[in-house]
């Protein structure tokens, strides 16, 4: 058989591979990222777009894919890039130019202006929305497409170049730390990588190798933000908007989920049409979207996680003690490696796609198909969460928990009853008329466990629960407003007196921020001399049965809220069974309070939200 009868074969077989592919099931609700997906079936309503693509500027993307479309344009990308499909318009003008180019000697026509021009004549596109949006930056863009990615400007449609703030983030802002130094403080956190925020009434926080702010979070020294996922239960959009603003990430794409009604968040995408926003609702009002992450992802593939106890709203970043976890960057797998791969130790990937998942939001697939494609290998710290609903495994909420520290903590268990568990939150849940009916019970007992568990009953450890008192807030930055982010009440406190037995002040004296209200939740086990940790879990979740669950009467553990917190264990952050407390240590564990915890004086109180009405 000749050459050309064995390509006029192969040819079709190609077109008969083409008209045999099925329609995907889904139709134009089809969220998949997954390349394997769209060579095994169509997907008229993209094909369509991509016929009409010139190949160059935006997508034509119709009006009614209003709410999907910066999902389509990711989808449209990771069609062209895989050439998954070639389009009928594009396939003619590529075979169009290829004659005229041969017509020509290989030399395309170009106008007097030198713009190349396609087969009718036409000049192609010079600039895309985003580029008329910000001309400053259009002859930057442009360099950079080019030099850094040669066909990057015609594969990536969705590009979004920086725009320089034309403002002075001080006329906004009290507490702004220079440009460019995020990058150099992140490493030398290491490698607990925990940061507090920037308190505005402490000056000498200010100033903290530890301390942050919103806006050093998008410090462009970490990367240039390609889209970012806000994941919150209080969102702020004017606030945040101006962080993005003065960062340069104004016409960046932004995914915001939140819990707390927002009408100006409701139609956002209206007036930001790169903004989309999305609330959680919850089956019961006892329930909250309560979890704070971000997803950063940047121009290079990468991306970065960050778990934070901070709502996205002014009061929560100036005078409040707020915790957060920023991840190391983890870098874009080769193209070749599967979706499973660069897992870490920990199982941090697979935690973090299981929850994100669990929304089963078509808004989410761009950013899950991120995370398939990047590298998790060095991330050292566990996730921990919570999900609505009744779960059977321990995959969830204080079974997680329990289950990590019976695998891995590895206090004595002939000291087990001397290291205390130190549970510190910004509100207390209803406990019931008795302690052990869930907060020494089943709570207290998961947070204990153990490696070496021992097998005869013995008491539990103490518990000591660090929550600001009446006299901790009337002396904070803010006054009695200091304690708006407490909200435990008066009705739920009178019900279980026996609670002050457990309850310790909010003191901070070492990282200057005594006088800043915690909102930060976290949990530790210290030994006796409070000279070790042996572990610490920086959490949204306040010690409460919606956050942490309760056992059904079949053994199910029903959830009520979605949590998120980063589990630190010795073996896996400095390969050593417990975190030196010791300031003169080194790798000293960064907790924000006073060790050991001071307890109530007798005529002290806990804060009740009832003092400020």
């Amino acid at each position: 058989m000749s050459l050309s009868n064995k390509r006029m074969n192969r040819d079709k077989v190609d077109q008969h591979n083409k008209r045999i592919k099925l329609a995907c099931s889904y139709g134009e609700s089809c969220y998949r990222m997954n390349p394997a997906h769209f060579r095994e079936f169509s997907h008229p309503h993209l094909e369509s777009i991509l016929d009409n693509y010139s190949g160059s500027g935006d997508y034509d993307i119709p009006e009614r894919f209003s709410l999907q479309r910066n999902m389509i344009r990711e989808q449209l990308d990771m069609m062209i890039q895989n050439k998954l499909y070639e389009g009928q318009r594009r396939g003619d003008l590529a075979r169009k130019d290829s004659e005229d180019s041969k017509k020509d000697g290989g030399e395309p026509k170009t106008d007097k202006a030198g713009t190349s021009r396609s087969s009718d004549g036409k000049k192609k596109a010079q600039t895309t929305d985003e580029e008329q949006m910000s001309s400053r930056t259009h002859e930057q863009t442009d360099t950079r497409s080019s030099k850094t990615c040669g066909d990057k400007k015609i594969l990536d449609s969705t590009y979004r170049p920086m725009v320089p703030p034309t403002r002075d983030p001080r006329s906004f802002l009290d507490v702004v730390v220079s440009p460019g130094g995020m990058l150099s403080k992140h490493a030398a956190a290491a490698p607990y990588h925990v940061f507090y925020t920037t308190i505005k009434d402490s000056k000498k926080t200010h100033n903290q190798k530890y301390s942050i702010t919103l806006l050093e979070i998008l410090d462009s020294s970490l990367g240039e933000l390609k889209c970012s996922l806000q994941i919150n239960f209080m969102v702020d959009a004017g606030w945040l908007l101006a962080h993005y603003y003065f960062a340069g990430y104004s016409a960046k794409k932004l995914t915001i989920l939140y819990g707390e009604e927002s009408a100006e968040l409701r139609n956002i995408s209206a007036k930001k049409p790169n903004v989309e926003a999305h609330q959680v609702k919850m089956a019961t009002p006892f329930g909250k979207h309560h979890t704070k992450m971000m997803l950063l992802c940047y121009e290079d593939g990468s991306l970065r996680v960050v778990v934070s106890t901070a709502n996205l709203y002014m009061d929560d970043w100036e005078n409040r003690t707020q915790g957060l976890w920023l991840s190391p960057s983890c870098p874009q797998l080769p193209a070749e490696s599967p979706s499973h791969s660069g897992e870490s130790p920990t199982g941090f990937k697979r935690s973090l796609l299981d929850y994100l998942h669990h929304y089963r939001l078509p808004q989410l697939a761009v950013y899950v198909h991120r995370v398939q494609r990047c590298d998790f290998s060095h991330i050292n710290v566990f996730l921990v969460c919570s999900v609505p609903g009744t779960h059977y495994s321990a995959s969830w909420g204080f079974l997680r928990v329990g289950a990590l520290l019976r695998a891995h903590c590895a206090v004595p268990p002939q000291e087990t009853r001397s290291w205390p568990l130190i549970a510190q939150a910004s509100s207390l849940g209803s406990y019931g008329k008795d302690p052990g009916s869930w907060l020494t019970g089943d709570f207290l007992h998961h947070f204990t466990k153990i490696k070496d568990q021992p097998q005869t009953l013995t008491p539990p450890p103490d518990l000591k629960l660090i929550y600001p008192s009446l006299e901790n807030v009337k002396s904070s930055h803010d006054g009695l407003l200091g304690g708006g982010c407490l909200p435990y009440s008066a009705a739920v406190h009178v019900k279980q007196p026996w609670l002050k037995d457990f309850l310790y002040q909010w003191r901070a004296l070492h990282s200057e921020r005594d006088r800043a209200m915690p909102h930060i939740k976290s949990y530790t086990r210290v030994s006796p001399d409070n000279s070790r940790a042996a572990f610490y879990l920086l959490t949204s979740g306040n010690v409460s049965k919606a956050a942490w669950g309760v056992r059904n009467k079949d053994g199910g553990l029903r959830l009520m809220s979605y949590e998120a917190g980063v589990l630190f264990l010795p073996r896996f952050v400095i390969n050593s069974d417990f975190f030196p407390l010791c300031p003169s240590s080194a790798l000293r564990l960064p907790v924000p309070y006073d060790l050991p915890p001071q307890r109530y004086s007798p005529d002290m109180s806990p804060w009740v939200s009832d003092y400020l009405y």
